[in-house]
């Protein structure tokens, strides 16, 4: 038993380092680790982001809204991979604006939710981002709804601000 833990170990160890990479399909069962991001079933990843000195803060994945061929979406996440699983740094929905704690930043009215887009990126490298509601024609609405999203590297979570 012990000599085969040690030489299951072994071979972990070279399909790692990149010896025999051409036969990684072939022996998955011996040390594929679970993919933590294969939770997010209807998700797409969207961006990453990180920071001004280029530290990886998360991943944004979006879900689309099916009503709107136009790039609507109903839900956004903020997440992390921690090892075996994933921590929501932010997370958006028809319900409001939640933090890491899953405190409700702010309330959505969920009559009048038909969702969000997501702005375009202005930099590659960003650790802010910004929505903007839809109404029921999919279309924006006023500048009034649009929020920036932007990392608060004091604190050390994604806070909202409304856009000027």
């Amino acid at each position: 038993m012990k000599r085969k833990i040690i030489l299951n170990s072994i071979i972990c160890l070279l399909l790692l380092s990149g010896i025999g990479v051409s036969t990684v399909k072939a022996h998955r069962g011996f040390c594929q680790e679970p993919d933590p991001f294969a939770s997010l079933k209807g998700y797409t990843r969207a961006r990453v982001l990180k920071t001004k000195t280029g530290e990886l803060l998360g991943y944004i994945y979006v879900k689309e809204n099916n009503k709107f061929t136009n790039g609507v979406l109903t839900d956004l996440l903020v997440v992390k991979d921690k090892g075996l699983r994933l921590d929501t740094l932010y997370h958006i929905n028809s319900a409001g604006f939640f933090n890491a704690k899953g405190k409700t930043e702010l309330k959505n009215y969920v009559k009048g939710y038909y969702g969000f887009r997501l702005h375009k990126q202005v930099k590659i490298v960003s650790e802010v981002f910004s929505i903007g509601y839809v109404d029921m024609k999919g279309k924006m609405y006023s500048d009034d709804n649009d929020y920036l999203i932007d990392w608060n590297d004091k604190t050390k979570v994604f806070e909202y601000y409304p856009m000027p």
